[in-house]
């Protein structure tokens, strides 16, 4: 689902995952995109975001900036290292879950 800024009704995208795309390389725009949303779980502190770290986010969005016209790829490189910063000095140390300087 996404909704457009200015509108009041989100739509939903559906699509089938053939079983041919078992263990298909993944494009560098959906390995980015599955790095953005694994920063947004981080960030919400979600139950959902498994073992992802700020690193490991850190570590999949580096390997696919790929052409990069805006700048933005990188741009949110840079948000995620100051994240993962605040949250290292917030907590002090690591915690569980959590990637406060590994």
């Amino acid at each position: 689902r996404y909704k457009h800024p200015e509108a009041d009704v989100s739509k939903e995208l559906a699509k089938p995952l053939p079983g041919k795309a078992l263990g298909a390389e993944l494009s560098d725009d959906f390995r980015f995109a599955a790095a953005a949303a694994s920063f947004g779980m981080l960030l919400r502190d979600s139950q959902y975001r498994g073992a992802m770290t700020y690193a490991g986010v850190l570590e999949e969005a580096q390997g696919c900036v790929g052409a990069d016209p805006g700048g933005h790829r990188k741009e949110f490189l840079e948000l995620v290292r100051k994240a993962k910063e605040l949250t290292a000095a917030k907590v002090g140390s690591a915690e569980p879950g959590r990637d406060g300087g590994n």
